[in-house]
């Protein structure tokens, strides 16, 4: 199934959170005695959306109407807020 959030997207103000430049990222890697990568499958579906923002999420279907309980793919401000979520988890110890 796809949703059609264009009309929301055009509404919506995204959060700026720029990742740092590839550069400093393979700085930061360059003495790193461990490397590690991670596969995140459905990775917007692991944030929960807010419950006063879960109506904007909306659709009918030959079902129901539903709203998404976590962040669905298609949203303009997504990746902004996947970036800003999960960042932190990936700092250096």
């Amino acid at each position: 199934m796809v949703v059609n959030y264009q009309a929301l997207n055009e509404l919506t103000v995204v959060p700026d959170f720029p990742l740092p430049p590839v550069q400093t990222i393979l700085e930061m890697l360059g003495g790193a005695k461990y490397f590690s990568t991670l596969d995140l499958e459905a990775d917007f579906h692991q944030i929960l959306m807010a419950k006063e923002d879960r109506w904007k999420t909306a659709f009918r279907s030959v079902m129901g109407l539903f709203e998404y309980k976590v962040m669905p793919f298609g949203l303009k401000g997504a990746p902004a807020t996947f970036k800003q979520t999960k960042m932190p988890t990936y700092n250096p110890c």
